[in-house]
């Protein structure tokens, strides 16, 4: 599983979670269970109920301990970053698509998660990538509009 990270919604967590009244960012996660919220944060927050995918990265929470943490102020947006929906593959295939090269592994990044602009975040991370990624930096999210 896996979440987009540059899709921005028209909600915010108040519009989810109504008794939180910070607004932090909703996100489109993915195409899978678009009704379902999520959230990745940083590993040093120690979060209930979550699951370390890096050493710098966790995923999944208490839904309690977000509403206490937002308010008191410990969550913001430079720690935690919540999404509606998920991307998802079948079992071995996105190992699989890796194999292949279908994938471009920026193994560095996800320290660095919580610092980015959504704006150009695509344009930005392709660019650092080596290779012939780079083309790629300027193609339409769309590819028809090509």
């Amino acid at each position: 599983m896996g979440f987009i990270l540059n899709k921005p919604l028209e909600i915010n967590l108040t519009n989810i979670l109504f008794n939180v009244n910070k607004k932090f960012k909703i996100f489109y996660g993915g195409p899978v269970s678009t009704d379902t919220l999520f959230c990745v944060h940083k590993s040093e927050l120690n979060l209930k109920s979550s699951k370390e995918i890096t050493k710098n990265l966790s995923y999944g929470f208490d839904l309690d301990e977000i509403i206490l943490k937002t308010e008191s102020g410990e969550l913001d947006e430079k720690n935690i970053m919540f999404f509606l929906g998920y991307s998802g593959w079948s079992y071995k295939q996105l190992l699989n698509e890796i194999k292949e090269n279908f994938w471009k592994i920026n193994k560095g990044y996800s320290k660095n998660i919580f610092e980015k602009t959504q704006e150009n975040l695509w344009n930005t991370l392709i660019k650092k990538m080596e290779g012939d990624s780079y083309i790629w930096s300027n193609a339409p999210e769309n590819i028809q509009y090509n």
